[in-house]
Protein backbone atom coordinates (compact mmCIF):
# COMPACT_ATOMS: atom_id res chain seq x y z
CA UNK A 1 0.00 0.00 0.00
CA UNK A 2 1.20 3.52 -0.82
CA UNK A 3 2.92 4.94 2.27
CA UNK A 4 0.93 8.18 2.26
CA UNK A 5 -2.42 6.43 1.88
CA UNK A 6 -1.53 3.85 4.54
CA UNK A 7 -0.48 6.51 7.01
CA UNK A 8 -3.70 8.46 6.38
CA UNK A 9 -5.82 5.35 6.98
CA UNK A 10 -3.89 4.58 10.19
CA UNK A 11 -4.32 8.18 11.35
CA UNK A 12 -8.05 7.96 10.69
CA UNK A 13 -8.30 4.77 12.70
CA UNK A 14 -6.24 6.26 15.55
CA UNK A 15 -8.55 9.28 15.64
CA UNK A 16 -11.52 6.91 15.73
CA UNK A 17 -10.05 5.03 18.71
CA UNK A 18 -9.36 8.27 20.58
CA UNK A 19 -12.89 9.49 19.90
CA UNK A 20 -14.35 6.20 21.12
CA UNK A 21 -12.47 6.64 24.41
CA UNK A 22 -13.80 10.18 24.81
CA UNK A 23 -17.36 9.06 24.04
CA UNK A 24 -17.34 6.80 27.10
CA UNK A 25 -18.14 9.93 29.12
CA UNK A 26 -20.91 11.09 26.78
CA UNK A 27 -23.54 10.28 29.39
CA UNK A 28 -22.10 12.96 31.71
CA UNK A 29 -23.13 15.72 29.29
CA UNK A 30 -26.56 17.36 29.25
CA UNK A 31 -28.99 15.65 26.89
CA UNK A 32 -28.96 18.55 24.43
CA UNK A 33 -25.16 18.33 24.13
CA UNK A 34 -25.34 14.55 23.72
CA UNK A 35 -27.73 14.98 20.79
CA UNK A 36 -25.42 17.63 19.27
CA UNK A 37 -22.49 15.20 19.45
CA UNK A 38 -24.53 12.45 17.81
CA UNK A 39 -25.46 14.86 15.00
CA UNK A 40 -21.79 15.76 14.51
CA UNK A 41 -20.89 12.09 14.38
CA UNK A 42 -23.55 11.51 11.72
CA UNK A 43 -21.95 14.16 9.49
CA UNK A 44 -18.52 12.56 9.98
CA UNK A 45 -19.97 9.11 9.28
CA UNK A 46 -21.50 10.38 6.04
CA UNK A 47 -18.19 11.93 4.98
CA UNK A 48 -16.28 8.72 5.67
CA UNK A 49 -18.82 6.65 3.71
CA UNK A 50 -18.58 9.18 0.88
CA UNK A 51 -14.95 8.10 0.47
CA UNK A 52 -16.42 5.14 -1.45
CA UNK A 53 -17.01 7.52 -4.34
CA UNK A 54 -13.31 8.38 -4.49
CA UNK A 55 -12.10 4.81 -4.00
CA UNK A 56 -14.42 3.37 -6.65
CA UNK A 57 -13.33 6.10 -9.04
CA UNK A 58 -9.74 4.88 -8.71
CA UNK A 59 -10.71 1.24 -9.15
CA UNK A 60 -12.81 2.09 -12.18
CA UNK A 61 -10.14 4.25 -13.81
CA UNK A 62 -7.52 1.51 -13.54
CA UNK A 63 -9.95 -1.26 -14.55
CA UNK A 64 -9.10 -3.16 -11.38
CA UNK A 65 -12.06 -5.52 -11.89
CA UNK A 66 -10.82 -6.50 -15.31
CA UNK A 67 -7.25 -7.02 -14.17
CA UNK A 68 -8.45 -9.32 -11.38
CA UNK A 69 -10.81 -11.21 -13.71
CA UNK A 70 -13.86 -10.11 -11.70
CA UNK A 71 -15.81 -8.78 -14.66
CA UNK A 72 -17.14 -5.61 -13.06
CA UNK A 73 -16.92 -3.45 -9.96
CA UNK A 74 -19.87 -5.15 -8.27
CA UNK A 75 -18.20 -8.55 -8.38
CA UNK A 76 -14.90 -7.08 -7.28
CA UNK A 77 -16.41 -5.41 -4.21
CA UNK A 78 -18.43 -8.46 -3.23
CA UNK A 79 -15.35 -10.69 -3.52
CA UNK A 80 -12.75 -8.40 -1.96
CA UNK A 81 -14.90 -7.03 0.89
CA UNK A 82 -17.08 -10.06 1.62
CA UNK A 83 -20.28 -8.05 1.20
CA UNK A 84 -23.51 -9.09 -0.48
CA UNK A 85 -24.09 -8.55 -4.18
CA UNK A 86 -26.94 -6.21 -3.30
CA UNK A 87 -24.75 -4.01 -1.11
CA UNK A 88 -22.02 -4.02 -3.74
CA UNK A 89 -24.56 -2.97 -6.38
CA UNK A 90 -25.82 -0.14 -4.13
CA UNK A 91 -22.30 1.26 -3.73
CA UNK A 92 -21.52 1.05 -7.43
CA UNK A 93 -24.84 2.70 -8.35
CA UNK A 94 -24.06 5.54 -5.95
CA UNK A 95 -20.63 5.94 -7.56
CA UNK A 96 -22.09 5.96 -11.07
CA UNK A 97 -24.43 8.81 -10.14
CA UNK A 98 -22.31 10.80 -7.68
CA UNK A 99 -18.67 10.00 -8.47
CA UNK A 100 -16.33 12.01 -10.68
CA UNK A 101 -15.99 10.67 -14.22
CA UNK A 102 -13.69 10.90 -17.22
CA UNK A 103 -14.54 11.14 -20.87
CA UNK A 104 -13.26 8.64 -23.44
CA UNK A 105 -10.42 11.10 -24.03
CA UNK A 106 -9.51 11.14 -20.36
CA UNK A 107 -10.93 14.55 -19.59
CA UNK A 108 -12.48 15.01 -16.14
CA UNK A 109 -16.29 15.24 -16.03
CA UNK A 110 -18.57 16.34 -13.23
CA UNK A 111 -20.85 13.74 -11.56
CA UNK A 112 -24.20 12.91 -13.12
CA UNK A 113 -25.85 14.51 -10.07
CA UNK A 114 -23.35 17.23 -9.12
CA UNK A 115 -25.53 19.10 -6.60
CA UNK A 116 -26.37 15.91 -4.72
CA UNK A 117 -22.76 14.70 -4.93
CA UNK A 118 -21.49 17.85 -3.25
CA UNK A 119 -24.01 17.44 -0.43
CA UNK A 120 -22.97 13.80 0.07
CA UNK A 121 -19.25 14.59 0.13
CA UNK A 122 -19.84 17.34 2.70
CA UNK A 123 -21.70 14.89 4.93
CA UNK A 124 -24.97 16.83 4.80
CA UNK A 125 -26.86 14.03 3.02
CA UNK A 126 -26.57 10.36 3.95
CA UNK A 127 -26.06 7.55 1.48
CA UNK A 128 -29.58 6.30 2.22
CA UNK A 129 -31.17 9.60 1.23
CA UNK A 130 -28.90 9.93 -1.80
CA UNK A 131 -30.10 6.53 -2.99
CA UNK A 132 -33.74 7.61 -2.67
CA UNK A 133 -33.06 10.68 -4.82
CA UNK A 134 -30.96 8.96 -7.50
CA UNK A 135 -33.44 6.10 -7.89
CA UNK A 136 -36.35 8.51 -8.21
CA UNK A 137 -34.65 10.73 -10.79
CA UNK A 138 -33.44 7.70 -12.77
CA UNK A 139 -37.08 6.91 -13.66
CA UNK A 140 -37.33 10.17 -15.65
CA UNK A 141 -33.72 10.45 -16.84
CA UNK A 142 -34.37 9.33 -20.41
CA UNK A 143 -35.03 10.84 -23.82
CA UNK A 144 -38.13 12.98 -23.98
CA UNK A 145 -37.64 14.76 -20.66
CA UNK A 146 -36.18 18.22 -20.25
CA UNK A 147 -32.73 18.09 -18.54
CA UNK A 148 -33.55 21.45 -16.95
CA UNK A 149 -36.45 19.81 -15.09
CA UNK A 150 -34.12 17.07 -13.87
CA UNK A 151 -31.61 19.61 -12.59
CA UNK A 152 -34.34 21.56 -10.81
CA UNK A 153 -35.68 18.33 -9.28
CA UNK A 154 -32.20 17.31 -8.11
CA UNK A 155 -31.63 20.67 -6.42
CA UNK A 156 -35.07 20.65 -4.80
CA UNK A 157 -34.72 17.11 -3.44
CA UNK A 158 -31.15 17.73 -2.22
CA UNK A 159 -32.43 20.68 -0.20
CA UNK A 160 -35.29 18.53 1.13
CA UNK A 161 -32.82 15.79 2.12
CA UNK A 162 -31.12 18.20 4.52
CA UNK A 163 -34.39 18.66 6.40
CA UNK A 164 -36.62 15.60 6.00
CA UNK A 165 -36.23 11.95 6.94
CA UNK A 166 -36.14 9.08 4.44
CA UNK A 167 -39.89 8.31 4.47
CA UNK A 168 -40.88 11.93 3.92
CA UNK A 169 -38.17 12.25 1.28
CA UNK A 170 -39.65 9.30 -0.62
CA UNK A 171 -43.01 11.02 -0.75
CA UNK A 172 -41.43 14.28 -1.88
CA UNK A 173 -39.43 12.42 -4.54
CA UNK A 174 -42.63 10.88 -5.92
CA UNK A 175 -44.14 14.36 -6.18
CA UNK A 176 -41.12 15.65 -8.08
CA UNK A 177 -41.20 12.69 -10.48
CA UNK A 178 -44.94 13.14 -11.00
CA UNK A 179 -44.36 16.81 -11.79
CA UNK A 180 -41.71 15.92 -14.37
CA UNK A 181 -43.75 13.06 -15.82
CA UNK A 182 -47.46 13.24 -14.90
CA UNK A 183 -47.98 9.78 -16.44
CA UNK A 184 -45.00 8.27 -14.67
CA UNK A 185 -47.03 6.25 -12.17
CA UNK A 186 -49.07 4.45 -14.80
CA UNK A 187 -46.32 2.07 -16.00
CA UNK A 188 -45.57 1.17 -12.38
CA UNK A 189 -49.20 0.24 -11.73
CA UNK A 190 -49.30 -1.78 -14.94
CA UNK A 191 -46.12 -3.56 -13.87
CA UNK A 192 -47.76 -4.45 -10.55
CA UNK A 193 -50.77 -5.88 -12.36
CA UNK A 194 -48.53 -7.92 -14.64
CA UNK A 195 -46.58 -9.27 -11.65
CA UNK A 196 -49.58 -10.05 -9.46
CA UNK A 197 -49.47 -13.63 -8.28
CA UNK A 198 -51.00 -15.94 -5.69
CA UNK A 199 -50.34 -19.65 -5.36
CA UNK A 200 -50.92 -22.17 -2.60
CA UNK A 201 -50.53 -25.92 -2.50
CA UNK A 202 -50.88 -28.71 0.10
CA UNK A 203 -47.73 -29.87 1.88
CA UNK A 204 -46.76 -33.37 2.98
CA UNK A 205 -47.54 -32.62 6.64
CA UNK A 206 -51.13 -31.64 5.82
CA UNK A 207 -50.63 -27.89 5.86
CA UNK A 208 -50.43 -25.43 3.00
CA UNK A 209 -47.57 -23.40 1.58
CA UNK A 210 -47.37 -20.82 -1.16
CA UNK A 211 -46.20 -17.44 -2.29
CA UNK A 212 -47.80 -14.27 -3.52
CA UNK A 213 -47.12 -10.86 -4.94
CA UNK A 214 -49.93 -8.33 -4.49
CA UNK A 215 -50.67 -5.05 -6.18
CA UNK A 216 -50.45 -1.95 -4.02
CA UNK A 217 -54.24 -1.71 -3.79
CA UNK A 218 -54.75 -5.38 -2.88
CA UNK A 219 -51.89 -5.31 -0.38
CA UNK A 220 -53.25 -2.18 1.31
CA UNK A 221 -56.69 -3.80 1.66
CA UNK A 222 -55.29 -7.03 3.10
CA UNK A 223 -52.99 -5.15 5.47
CA UNK A 224 -55.89 -3.02 6.73
CA UNK A 225 -57.95 -6.16 7.42
CA UNK A 226 -55.20 -8.23 9.05
CA UNK A 227 -53.48 -5.58 11.17
CA UNK A 228 -56.22 -5.14 13.84
CA UNK A 229 -56.72 -8.90 14.09
CA UNK A 230 -53.00 -9.63 14.52
CA UNK A 231 -52.43 -7.53 17.63
CA UNK A 232 -50.72 -9.05 20.67
CA UNK A 233 -53.17 -10.57 23.15
CA UNK A 234 -53.05 -10.95 26.92
CA UNK A 235 -54.05 -14.28 28.47
CA UNK A 236 -55.92 -14.95 31.72
CA UNK A 237 -52.78 -14.67 33.85
CA UNK A 238 -51.80 -11.34 32.30
CA UNK A 239 -48.92 -12.85 30.30
CA UNK A 240 -48.25 -11.46 26.84
CA UNK A 241 -49.08 -13.40 23.70
CA UNK A 242 -46.29 -15.88 22.90
CA UNK A 243 -47.17 -16.19 19.22
CA UNK A 244 -44.61 -14.89 16.76
CA UNK A 245 -45.49 -12.05 14.41
CA UNK A 246 -45.87 -14.51 11.55
CA UNK A 247 -48.15 -16.75 13.62
CA UNK A 248 -50.36 -13.80 14.55
CA UNK A 249 -50.57 -12.83 10.87
CA UNK A 250 -51.59 -16.40 10.00
CA UNK A 251 -54.26 -16.50 12.71
CA UNK A 252 -55.61 -13.13 11.57
CA UNK A 253 -55.95 -14.46 8.01
CA UNK A 254 -57.79 -17.53 9.32
CA UNK A 255 -60.08 -15.24 11.30
CA UNK A 256 -60.87 -13.33 8.11
CA UNK A 257 -61.72 -16.59 6.33
CA UNK A 258 -64.06 -17.59 9.16
CA UNK A 259 -65.87 -14.27 9.01
CA UNK A 260 -66.26 -14.41 5.26
CA UNK A 261 -67.66 -17.93 5.40
CA UNK A 262 -70.10 -16.88 8.13
CA UNK A 263 -71.23 -13.87 6.15
CA UNK A 264 -72.81 -16.02 3.45
CA UNK A 265 -71.48 -13.70 0.76
CA UNK A 266 -69.02 -16.18 -0.75
CA UNK A 267 -69.89 -17.03 -4.38
CA UNK A 268 -71.43 -20.44 -5.05
CA UNK A 269 -69.35 -23.23 -6.56
CA UNK A 270 -71.13 -25.51 -8.98
CA UNK A 271 -74.52 -24.20 -7.89
CA UNK A 272 -74.06 -24.91 -4.17
CA UNK A 273 -72.64 -22.71 -1.41
CA UNK A 274 -68.86 -22.93 -1.04
CA UNK A 275 -68.01 -25.97 1.06
CA UNK A 276 -65.12 -27.76 2.68
CA UNK A 277 -65.62 -31.49 2.15
CA UNK A 278 -64.09 -33.67 4.85
CA UNK A 279 -64.43 -37.44 5.30
CA UNK A 280 -64.03 -39.17 8.67
CA UNK A 281 -65.03 -42.49 10.18
CA UNK A 282 -68.11 -42.10 12.38
CA UNK A 283 -66.47 -43.91 15.29
CA UNK A 284 -63.38 -41.69 15.05
CA UNK A 285 -65.63 -38.65 15.12
CA UNK A 286 -67.61 -39.71 18.18
CA UNK A 287 -64.49 -40.89 20.03
CA UNK A 288 -62.45 -37.84 18.94
CA UNK A 289 -59.67 -40.07 17.67
CA UNK A 290 -58.05 -40.70 14.32
CA UNK A 291 -57.99 -38.22 11.47
CA UNK A 292 -60.12 -36.90 8.64
CA UNK A 293 -59.29 -36.40 4.96
CA UNK A 294 -60.15 -33.33 2.90
CA UNK A 295 -61.15 -33.51 -0.75
CA UNK A 296 -57.57 -32.57 -1.67
CA UNK A 297 -56.16 -35.50 0.31
CA UNK A 298 -54.84 -33.50 3.26
CA UNK A 299 -55.16 -35.04 6.71
CA UNK A 300 -56.81 -33.23 9.64
CA UNK A 301 -56.86 -34.40 13.24
CA UNK A 302 -60.33 -34.89 14.70
CA UNK A 303 -59.74 -31.91 16.99
CA UNK A 304 -58.85 -29.70 14.03
CA UNK A 305 -61.90 -30.97 12.17
CA UNK A 306 -64.21 -30.06 15.05
CA UNK A 307 -62.75 -26.55 15.10
CA UNK A 308 -63.20 -26.27 11.35
CA UNK A 309 -66.80 -27.42 11.67
CA UNK A 310 -67.64 -24.85 14.34
CA UNK A 311 -69.71 -22.84 11.87
CA UNK A 312 -70.38 -25.59 9.35
CA UNK A 313 -73.42 -27.48 8.19
CA UNK A 314 -72.95 -31.20 8.82
CA UNK A 315 -73.99 -33.56 6.01
CA UNK A 316 -73.97 -37.15 7.32
CA UNK A 317 -73.09 -39.58 4.56
CA UNK A 318 -73.23 -43.36 4.95
CA UNK A 319 -70.72 -45.29 2.82
CA UNK A 320 -70.35 -48.99 2.28
CA UNK A 321 -67.04 -50.81 2.56
CA UNK A 322 -66.22 -49.92 -1.04
CA UNK A 323 -66.93 -46.25 -0.48
CA UNK A 324 -70.25 -46.06 -2.33
CA UNK A 325 -72.86 -43.70 -0.90
CA UNK A 326 -75.71 -45.66 0.68
CA UNK A 327 -77.55 -42.80 2.36
CA UNK A 328 -77.28 -39.01 2.48
CA UNK A 329 -78.90 -36.97 5.20
CA UNK A 330 -78.68 -33.46 6.60
CA UNK A 331 -78.99 -31.94 10.03
CA UNK A 332 -78.66 -28.31 11.07
CA UNK A 333 -75.65 -27.50 13.17
CA UNK A 334 -75.56 -23.76 12.43
CA UNK A 335 -77.90 -21.38 14.18
CA UNK A 336 -80.61 -19.99 11.95
CA UNK A 337 -80.74 -16.29 11.13
CA UNK A 338 -83.49 -15.67 13.68
CA UNK A 339 -81.54 -17.59 16.34
CA UNK A 340 -78.44 -15.55 15.56
CA UNK A 341 -80.36 -12.28 15.90
CA UNK A 342 -81.74 -13.46 19.23
CA UNK A 343 -78.18 -14.29 20.38
CA UNK A 344 -77.03 -10.81 19.38
CA UNK A 345 -79.89 -9.25 21.34
CA UNK A 346 -79.02 -11.34 24.41
CA UNK A 347 -75.19 -11.45 24.42
CA UNK A 348 -74.45 -8.21 22.49
CA UNK A 349 -71.05 -9.67 21.55
CA UNK A 350 -68.51 -12.14 22.95
CA UNK A 351 -69.86 -13.38 26.26
CA UNK A 352 -66.47 -14.24 27.75
CA UNK A 353 -65.79 -12.13 30.87
CA UNK A 354 -64.03 -8.89 30.02
CA UNK A 355 -64.09 -9.33 26.23
CA UNK A 356 -65.38 -6.33 24.30
CA UNK A 357 -65.61 -7.81 20.81
CA UNK A 358 -68.92 -6.91 19.12
CA UNK A 359 -71.34 -9.46 17.73
CA UNK A 360 -70.18 -9.11 14.13
CA UNK A 361 -66.79 -10.48 15.20
CA UNK A 362 -68.26 -13.52 16.94
CA UNK A 363 -69.02 -17.18 16.27
CA UNK A 364 -71.86 -19.27 17.70
CA UNK A 365 -70.76 -21.75 20.37
CA UNK A 366 -72.67 -24.85 21.48
CA UNK A 367 -72.49 -24.96 25.28
CA UNK A 368 -73.05 -28.68 25.15
CA UNK A 369 -71.08 -29.80 22.08
CA UNK A 370 -73.20 -30.66 19.07
CA UNK A 371 -71.24 -33.86 18.59
CA UNK A 372 -72.28 -34.91 22.11
CA UNK A 373 -75.96 -34.37 21.42
CA UNK A 374 -76.17 -30.67 22.15
CA UNK A 375 -79.04 -28.96 20.37
CA UNK A 376 -78.85 -25.87 18.21
CA UNK A 377 -81.22 -23.97 20.50
CA UNK A 378 -80.92 -20.60 22.21
CA UNK A 379 -80.55 -22.29 25.60
CA UNK A 380 -77.46 -24.11 24.30
CA UNK A 381 -75.77 -21.29 22.39
CA UNK A 382 -73.65 -18.25 23.16
CA UNK A 383 -71.57 -15.82 21.15
CA UNK A 384 -67.76 -15.96 21.34
CA UNK A 385 -64.99 -14.22 19.47
CA UNK A 386 -62.70 -16.55 17.59
CA UNK A 387 -59.89 -16.29 20.14
CA UNK A 388 -62.02 -17.28 23.13
CA UNK A 389 -63.97 -19.84 21.11
CA UNK A 390 -60.81 -21.80 20.38
CA UNK A 391 -58.95 -21.21 23.65
CA UNK A 392 -61.27 -21.13 26.66
CA UNK A 393 -61.66 -24.90 27.05
CA UNK A 394 -57.94 -25.60 27.00
CA UNK A 395 -57.43 -23.00 29.73
CA UNK A 396 -59.93 -24.55 32.11
CA UNK A 397 -62.98 -22.28 31.69
CA UNK A 398 -66.56 -23.56 31.54
CA UNK A 399 -69.76 -21.86 30.41
CA UNK A 400 -73.42 -22.39 31.27
CA UNK A 401 -76.69 -20.46 31.24
CA UNK A 402 -77.76 -19.13 34.63
CA UNK A 403 -81.28 -18.77 36.03
CA UNK A 404 -81.80 -15.60 34.00
CA UNK A 405 -80.98 -17.45 30.80
CA UNK A 406 -77.69 -15.57 30.42
CA UNK A 407 -74.26 -17.10 29.83
CA UNK A 408 -72.06 -17.22 32.90
CA UNK A 409 -68.49 -18.45 33.05
CA UNK A 410 -66.81 -20.62 35.66
CA UNK A 411 -63.11 -19.72 35.96
CA UNK A 412 -60.48 -22.41 36.54
CA UNK A 413 -59.52 -23.10 40.14
CA UNK A 414 -56.01 -21.70 39.65
CA UNK A 415 -57.58 -18.33 38.86
CA UNK A 416 -60.32 -18.38 41.52
CA UNK A 417 -60.31 -21.16 44.10
CA UNK A 418 -64.02 -20.66 44.79
CA UNK A 419 -64.74 -20.71 41.06
CA UNK A 420 -67.40 -18.03 41.37
CA UNK A 421 -69.39 -17.56 38.14
CA UNK A 422 -68.80 -14.45 36.05
CA UNK A 423 -71.11 -12.65 33.66
CA UNK A 424 -69.68 -10.30 31.06
CA UNK A 425 -70.20 -6.70 32.22
CA UNK A 426 -71.72 -5.76 28.86
CA UNK A 427 -74.41 -8.43 29.30
CA UNK A 428 -74.96 -7.50 32.93
CA UNK A 429 -75.43 -3.83 32.11
CA UNK A 430 -77.60 -4.53 29.07
CA UNK A 431 -79.99 -6.65 31.13
CA UNK A 432 -79.73 -4.51 34.26
CA UNK A 433 -78.98 -7.62 36.32
CA UNK A 434 -77.70 -6.19 39.65
CA UNK A 435 -80.55 -3.71 40.06
CA UNK A 436 -83.28 -6.10 39.00
CA UNK A 437 -82.00 -8.94 41.14
CA UNK A 438 -80.89 -6.73 43.98
CA UNK A 439 -77.52 -8.40 44.30
CA UNK A 440 -73.92 -7.44 43.62
CA UNK A 441 -71.92 -8.99 40.81
CA UNK A 442 -70.74 -12.44 41.94
CA UNK A 443 -67.08 -11.52 41.70
CA UNK A 444 -65.80 -8.01 42.27
CA UNK A 445 -62.14 -8.78 41.57
CA UNK A 446 -61.32 -7.01 38.28
CA UNK A 447 -58.49 -9.25 37.14
CA UNK A 448 -60.59 -12.19 35.86
CA UNK A 449 -62.89 -9.75 34.10
CA UNK A 450 -59.93 -8.50 32.11
CA UNK A 451 -58.80 -11.99 31.20
CA UNK A 452 -58.04 -12.41 27.55
CA UNK A 453 -59.84 -9.22 26.60
CA UNK A 454 -56.88 -7.40 25.09
CA UNK A 455 -55.70 -8.11 21.62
Amino acid sequence: MNGGVAEAVEALDAARAALAERLRDLGLLPVAEQVAVVQQLEVVRNRVLALDLVVLGGLDETDAAGQLCQGNLRRLLASALGISKGEAARRVQAYEQLGSRRSVLGEPLSPVRPVLAAAVLSGEVSGEKAGIITRALATVDRPGFDPTDLEAGEKLLTDDARTFGPEDLKRLARRVVDAIDPDGTRPEEELQRDRRWFEMHPTKDGGYAGEFRLTAACGAKLHALIRPLAKVRVDESGALDQRTFGQRQHDALEDLCDRLLRSGSVPDTGGVPVSVVVTIDEQDLTRRTGSAATSTGNQLSTGALLQLATEAEIVPTVLNASGAVLDLGRTRRCASRSQHLALVARDRGCSFPGCQHPAEFCERHHIRPWIDGGLTDLNNLTLLCRYHHHNFLGRGWQVRLNGDGLPEWIPPAWLDRQQRPLVNHRIRIAHDLPRRRGVSPPLTRPAPQLAGAAR
